[in-house]
């Protein structure tokens, strides 16, 4: 495989005059190779910056309400932007191929270009009122992504998203407000002068609706509705990332209510556990993606909890790059097979695309934490970290089963989609892998595999010493083969009803799918029924119209019934009398 990755590499850079000149997007093309050279050279430039810089702009000032623009230029923001901007120039090529086709094209790229653009103002701006341009931004534009397929699918995956991440704009709201008796509102990197728990457990839950943590993990495979290029940047470096970022660059913040860090905790642990099982056993494709994005990211979380935010930037760095190369390979996949995600349709891909298979071993490697991929070290130093510290002998092994989750179902897509022989007869749009493709997967490859050692031997913040017991060592040493044999042992259980009960459960996420949604709009109809029946159908009805109509109906039928017979009876007897009358007073007379 390293050989062939070589072959390839050479024809890359003999033909890249021919991919920059040719297609719809040689301006684009050009434009974005150079927002990634760009990107590796803020990687560059922010591992060896040691201080920060704030500029700040002032825009309106009067009597004591003073507002300022502010930019704050540190490590992590380099770094991020260098990542963001990798990622994002990788996608737009891909998406010249990918999305060759649509007719709205000019309208995604536009959307991307402003997504990208609100993540980069999150990442600079430490400022919480201004802050909200990128958060805000970010929410607004997901929603547009997400539904850029116009079907009722995507429209309920947009609105679930959309909702969700409303939850946490309201909370920034109300964390501007309680943040006002600092007499500032730079955030970042800021220890409270007046201790406030609520704010920390605002900015926490803010964080958490956007890194989709429990309990709002369920609409983050539902945004899987986007199409492929939107999904590699939302679960990379954009979207999904903004949640721990936010707290990691607020964990003076955060860290200053104990029952704010126990609450992270404890929750990312569970949507560890939660999204492996339910990768496990997921059959779509991209879903299985979405899952062990959210297993990433309680990893984020679980490590910020633990009191290592560094750490997790290094997994947020070393995630966006794997993750981004392989839901591009993914997109390969499922744009030459018709656009079919299950699992059970696809296969045999090794023989069909080699190139994207290569990249795709790489990044569902680096994904399961093999040494000595970029993966590896960042995921390693969290659990390192965590062993280190005192906790409770649960809380380890809730870990070492969430991350031998990763391995299973990364070897799981690889079986399936590379090395499986359970393709369908399909129409298989097959063409040979164009440099369009390729060249954005070659950008993230380097990222995927050398992105790890060198900012870990380059950053001063990720010098840890760790010391464990040989049994712990060993323990994270065997991480990957506990997956694997948990796998093996679970491929001969024979499934019962019960058995069926509990894949169910886990499919569903814990219910939680059912929780997000069905939950809020069943008790709601239920309560509507209740309401139609005993007002509009109910009492309203019989004192309002349907009461009125009754009324004058019985009314109506007892004038009929008058009319029929007792008119006609006092006719008659009138007529009787009066006959009567008459007879009696012609003999009288």
């Amino acid at each position: 495989m390293f050989n062939y990755c070589l072959f390839f590499m050479r024809n890359l850079f003999l033909n890249y005059k021919v991919f920059l000149s040719k297609g719809m997007g040689g301006f684009s093309n050009k434009f974005c190779v150079v927002m990634v050279l760009c990107g590796y050279g803020l990687l560059f430039v922010g591992s060896m910056v040691n201080n920060s810089k704030v500029f700040e702009y002032c825009l309106f000032n009067v009597d004591s309400l003073y507002l300022s623009f502010n930019l704050m230029l540190d490590y992590i923001s380099i770094i991020f932007v260098g990542a963001v901007l990798i990622i994002s120039g990788s996608v737009i090529v891909y998406s010249n191929w990918y999305m060759y086709e649509e007719i709205y094209y000019n309208r995604f790229i536009i959307l991307i270009y402003f997504f990208v653009l609100s993540m980069i103002c999150l990442i600079m701006i430490p400022n919480l009122v201004t802050l909200m341009i990128g958060w805000d931004g970010l929410g607004l534009v997901s929603f547009l992504l997400v539904c850029y397929y116009q079907n009722m699918k995507s429209l309920n995956a947009a609105m679930l998203t959309a909702l969700t991440n409303r939850i946490g704009d309201v909370l920034i709201l109300l964390s501007i407000g309680m943040f006002s008796n600092e007499g500032h509102m730079m955030v970042y990197n800021y220890d409270l002068i007046v201790y406030c728990s609520g704010l920390s457990f605002f900015i926490l839950f803010a964080g958490m609706t956007k890194s989709a943590q429990m309990p709002f993990s369920s609409w983050l495979p539902a945004a899987m509705a986007a199409p492929t290029p939107v999904s590699s940047l939302v679960h990379s470096s954009t979207l999904v990332t903004a949640g721990v970022y936010l707290i990691i660059r607020c964990y003076g913040v955060v860290d200053q209510s104990f029952i704010s860090v126990w609450f992270l905790q404890v929750m990312s642990i569970l949507t560890l556990l939660m999204a492996g099982m339910a990768a496990v056993i997921e059959t779509d494709f991209k879903k299985v993606i979405a899952l062990s994005t959210l297993s990433n990211l309680s990893m984020m979380m679980f490590s910020i909890s633990v009191g290592y935010p560094n750490v997790a930037f290094f997994h947020l760095i070393t995630h966006a790059m794997f993750k981004a190369l392989l839901f591009v390979s993914a997109g390969v996949v499922i744009h030459n097979n018709s656009g079919a995600q299950d699992l059970r349709l696809l296969g045999c891909g090794w023989s069909s695309f080699p190139t994207s298979m290569v990249f795709m071993v790489v990044s569902s490697l680096s994904l399961a934490g093999v040494p000595f991929l970029s993966g590896f070290y960042s995921k390693d130093m969290i659990i390192e970290m965590s062993f280190s510290g005192n906790f409770q002998w649960w809380l380890y092994l809730m870990v070492i089963v969430g991350a031998a989750f990763t391995s299973w179902y990364s070897f799981r897509i690889l079986m399936s989609v590379m090395l499986g022989f359970n393709k369908m007869n399909m129409n298989n749009l097959f063409s040979k892998e164009s440099y369009t493709v390729v060249l954005p997967m070659s950008f993230l490859f380097f990222g995927a595999i050398f992105g790890g050692s060198v900012l870990k031997s380059s950053l001063e913040s990720l010098k840890f010493s760790c010391f464990l017991t040989e049994f712990d060592f060993i323990l994270i040493l065997f991480l990957i083969l506990y997956g694997l044999t948990i796998m093996f042992l679970f491929l001969d259980v024979k499934f019962s009803f019960w058995m069926n009960k509990v894949l169910s459960f886990i499919g569903k996420m814990w219910n939680f799918k059912g929780l997000s949604t069905s939950l809020t709009t069943s008790v709601n109809l239920q309560y509507s029924g209740v309401l139609s029946s005993s007002l509009d159908q109910g009492w309203l009805e019989k004192s309002g119209p349907q009461g009125v109509y009754e009324l004058l109906k019985v009314l109506s039928w007892t004038n009929q019934k008058i009319q029929s017979k007792y008119f006609l009876k006092a006719l008659v007897w009138s007529f009787f009398l009066f006959f009567m009358a008459m007879c009696i007073s012609f003999f009288y007379y």
